[in-house]
């Protein structure tokens, strides 16, 4: 692929070593959304038709919350897009500046990651993404962003998108903490907070670079929301609440300085010596030093651990899900006698991680998200059995969108996924086909179920109006029970993890009422509970040991989540004070009517609805990039103007590139559409390039063609491993002509070619772990063939003879296999070896395409056949993971990577000893800077046939 720089105005921040042509990605959505839209004064929401009820509240939402985030960063919005799906269970919401709109899925996201005292799902996710929105939207005055939005308003806002993402996201969730509810957001909330406390008082305190900077090698991998908001947090405590926006105006007016200079500005510190206040703040308010429970530690051989839900399988044994820097995620066995672990399941898991053990522990069930062969960010979540005796899997469930299963006697009780909310249902234990709704409130999000053992109760928690709580019911009055005050509310915290004991009428949970996260237990018959953990930070996920004496739990410990064991005799057994639990639900608790203004609530009701059509509009370019392109790696460059635009759903692009080259002009203009399966690729374009032939030497290639093509994406499986398919054929209509090097003079007249091309790759269970620089393991297997179905010959004349070039039916074929093997697993160093091939009865194909740039020189450039026979080892020997404010560069990490090439013509007699061998090692890097993210290394090569060395920069 010919590498492209964008040399815009913007260039710090789009600067990209190897651009695709097309600047606005597409995507297939699923058929028959039947896309409705609703308009208000400042959004345009579009949504599914069966989703108005969930578009009508996130709009009051947002409208109420409008001016309170313009007071926090400014900006104005207009007919913003958002798009709200249901077809997603992998719940995210975003903004993004190009083809600026907001997505959100409507299932809630699941798991521990967002407070439930903000309420449901809606109300966290669509004030979040509001801020993002506003401020990408907030271009200042008199400015060098407000001129480029006169040509292109998305590579204006993309100036924000320089500012750290640590801030970016800080600034959303210090909003999400103070203007939504109270007690709400992440700011409130311990599972999210302690992560910072436990990491400060911790040997490995985050910089300012790594507040600030996302994480793709270091635990927790959303350091930059955390360290985001405690330093936004600290800087509006310090400064006043219009900190933000006075730092957000003056980089707009300045933004080539940075974000650390517009800090400097408005705080009269520089970065560094905010830093060093913002450390000694923290100090002060952790000096206390707490002993915390004694407990027995787990020694685990992988690094970067995230250890979720443990559960007992026996006395002796541990089930726990894990993941790990240096070892695939899944479910693993821990013999505690031995301390030693073992991999059971490979998998992914829902986030909630919940999955439940049948009495006998002779099966498991649990849910993954299963991707969609076919549509883009399509997940379900699926059930999963797995039989210990006869260690097989089977997977229960196709479509049904089920998680957090339960059984109860002949019964698995389950949650399905609906629309800012979950449903109960049931299905039957001996084939799990039959499926029924148990209990649905819109007012209720059920986040889990617990079945006593032998007594027939369950204990049920789920968030309703924003405060998640504890209910004891029977089977049969599940409906009445929830309608009911809860058994267990606290007022200023939430309850999670409900586990019964083995055989008294006891019931562990985890808290956060008292600002950390802890274990408890509830004495049902005495109606007492009892705090049972004093963890310095958070103690979650507890699970009892068959005979009740002992407890297995999740405990933080600095930027890991690790596994514990308590005994009995080690319980806190501090009762907690009936009036903090014994309550119903408070007054405080916030519900739908408590979100929305009186005045939105009543302007909503003349918001109108309609069918939403993308139009014709979006076809106006949203996007003006001026290029620099090479031409065939020949060290000569093109350059000119690049326009792109896209219609909101993603479901159809365009790109046109028009350029300069050689005192002549040139285009190339694709149109994409994914608006059905598998969608067309529509491509017109006169381009240069270059061709080496023997007897001649370097050529310049004229091409002017019209193409189409169908690109066919398959995901076989992207569970762990990942196995996929695409295969791309294309028809073209081209004219071909040749000129002298320089493209001076015509040495041939235009022929007329029709083309037939087919690209194909079949990657086979590709698994890379966290810290894994390439696959460890798997096989990709890739093909191109292209044959001219007709047309004229190319014929010129050299100084010995009349050449024919490009003959009516010539025909090229390129393939290759790489594999994957990780010797040394545990160290993320894996060996990729690969052969490449390469054949054509004319100069369709670039032939250097397959060699290394470790050679010094083109090797057999006139070849029509070559082999290439290579290896790549890679070493990781450092990751830095650290960076900078003020200069806003981030290192990731640094590798070694030993390579060597082997490249020959098979058809020659004497192939062996006419083959040209390259080995050498590099150095490379991952990096940032602001957040962009780059790759890039240097490397000798060393030809030893030719005693010849290599320096280069590129690929290796």
């Amino acid at each position: 692929m010919a590498r492209k720089a964008l040399l815009t105005l913007c260039f710090i921040f789009l600067l990209s070593a190897s651009s695709f042509a097309q600047f606005y990605s597409t995507q297939h959505r699923p058929p028959n959304q039947n896309w409705q839209q609703l308009n208000t004064p400042h959004f345009e929401f579009i949504y599914a038709q069966k989703n108005e009820s969930q578009a009508f509240d996130l709009a009051q939402i947002l409208e109420t919350q409008y001016p309170k985030v313009q007071d926090i960063v400014g900006g104005e919005l207009n007919n913003f897009p958002i798009i709200l799906n249901n077809y997603n269970d992998r719940s995210n919401g975003f903004v993004t500046p190009y083809n600026f709109r907001s997505e959100i899925e409507l299932p809630p996201i699941k798991g521990k990651s967002l407070n439930p005292q903000t309420g449901n799902w809606l109300a966290n996710v669509g004030p979040h993404e509001l801020v993002h929105a506003l401020q990408f939207n907030n271009l200042g005055d008199y400015n060098i962003p407000r001129f480029v939005s006169l040509f292109s308003p998305d590579l204006a806002r993309m100036f924000h998108a320089a500012i750290p993402m640590g801030m970016l996201e800080g600034i959303a969730v210090y909003h999400e903490t103070e203007q939504i509810t109270r007690d709400g957001g992440r700011g409130n909330y311990p599972v999210f907070t302690n992560q910072f406390d436990a990491t400060f008082k911790s040997g490995q305190r985050w910089s300012m670079g790594q507040l600030m900077q996302t994480s793709s090698y270091t635990q927790p991998f959303g350091r930059h929301y955390i360290g985001g908001y405690e330093f936004t947090d600290w800087l509006h405590t310090k400064f006043g609440d219009s900190i933000t926006r006075k730092t957000l105006g003056f980089y707009m007016d300045f933004p080539f300085l940075g974000y650390g200079v517009a800090l400097r500005h408005t705080t009269s510190l520089w970065p560094g010596q905010l830093y060093n206040r913002f450390e000694a703040y923290h100090k002060d308010r952790l000096s206390e030093n707490e002993n915390g429970s004694r407990f027995l530690e787990l020694d685990l051989p992988y690094k970067g651990a995230e250890i979720r839900r443990p559960d007992w399988l026996s006395e002796s044994e541990l089930i726990f899900y894990g993941s790990f820097y240096n070892a695939r995620s899944g479910f693993y066995i821990y013999d505690l006698p031995n301390k030693k672990i073992r991999r059971l399941i490979t998998t992914n898991s829902v986030s909630d991680f919940q999955y439940d053990l049948s009495s006998d522990r002779s099966q498991m069930i649990f849910s993954y998200y299963e991707t969609n062969p076919l549509y883009d960010n399509t997940t379900k979540t699926e059930l999963v059995q797995y039989n210990f005796n006869t260690h097989q899997k089977k997977q229960l469930t196709k479509n049904a969108r089920l998680y957090a299963p339960a059984f109860n006697g002949d019964e698995l009780l389950a949650l399905k996924s609906h629309p800012g909310r979950s449903k109960l249902v049931t299905l039957d234990s001996s084939d799990y086909s039959d499926k029924r709704e148990v209990f649905s409130a819109p007012n209720h999000e059920i986040k889990t179920v617990a079945a006593h053992p032998n007594h027939g109760q369950l204990a049920i928690v789920s968030n309703k109006n924003g405060q998640q709580a504890l209910w004891i019911t029977g089977r049969d009055e599940i409906s009445e029970q929830l309608n009911r005050a809860p058994d267990v509310a606290f007022e200023q915290g939430s309850i999670f993890d409900p586990e019964w004991h083995p055989e008294d009428n006891k019931l562990l949970f985890s808290s956060d009422f008292s600002g950390t996260m802890q274990l408890y237990e509830y004495h049902l018959s005495e109606q007492e509970i009892l705090q049972v953990t004093d963890s310095k930070f958070n103690a979650f996920e507890g699970s009892y040991s068959p005979d009740g004496n002992r407890v297995a739990f999740v405990r933080q410990k600095e930027n890991m989540r690790l596994p514990g064991v308590l005994e009995r005799t080690a319980f806190l057994q501090k009762p907690v004070k009936g009036r903090l639990w014994q309550t119903p639900l408070p007054k405080g608790a916030t519900g739908f009517t408590d979100l929305v203004s009186d005045s939105v609530a009543q302007a909503s009701a003349s918001w109108q609805t309609d069918s939403y059509a993308s139009g014709l509009g979006w076809l106006k370019p949203r996007t003006f990039l001026p290029f620099a392109e090479e031409v065939s790696n020949n060290n000569e460059y093109q350059a000119g103007i690049s326009l792109h635009s896209a219609n909101t759903l993603s479901t159809q692009a365009y790109s046109a590139d028009v350029s300069y080259f050689k005192e002549r002009g040139w285009y190339d203009i694709t149109y994409q559409n994914k608006s059905f399966w598998p969608g067309i690729k529509l491509r017109a374009f006169n381009e240069p390039s270059y061709r080496s032939a023997s007897d001649i030497g370097l050529l310049g290639r004229q091409e002017r063609s019209l193409a189409m093509s169908v690109p066919m994406r398959v995901n076989i499986n992207q569970n762990i491993y990942s196995t996929s398919l695409f295969v791309e054929p294309e028809i073209r209509r081209s004219q071909v002509r040749f000129f002298d090097a320089d493209f001076d003079n015509s040495i041939s007249d235009f022929a007329n070619i029709s083309v037939g091309n087919i690209y194909g790759q079949f990657n086979y269970r590709l698994q890379q772990n966290v810290r894994d620089l390439q696959p460890n393991t798997g096989i990709m297997v890739f093909s191109e063939f292209e044959h001219y179905l007709s047309g004229d010959e190319v014929t010129f004349e050299s100084s010995n003879n009349e050449i024919t070039f490009s003959p009516p039916n010539a025909t090229a074929l390129q393939v290759g296999i790489y594999g994957f093997v990780a010797p040394l697993k545990r160290w993320n160093q894996s060996l990729r070896v690969g052969i490449r091939g390469l054949t054509q009865s004319g100069l369709l194909f670039d032939n250097q395409s397959i060699v290394s740039d470790g050679f010094s020189d083109f090797v057999l450039p006139n070849s029509p056949n070559l082999l290439s026979f290579n290896t790549r080892y890679t070493i990781p020997v450092t990751y830095v993971d650290d960076g900078g404010l003020l200069l806003p560069l981030y290192l990731s990490n640094i590798y070694l990577v030993a390579f060597s090439n082997t490249v020959t013509d098979p058809t020659f007699s004497n192939w062996y000893q006419d083959s040209r061998t390259v080995f050498g090692i590099g150095v490379r890097t991952n990096f940032q800077i602001s957040n962009l993210r780059f790759n890039i290394g240097f490397g000798f090569g060393y030809e030893p046939t030719r005693n010849q060395t290599q320096f280069f920069i590129g690929d290796f």
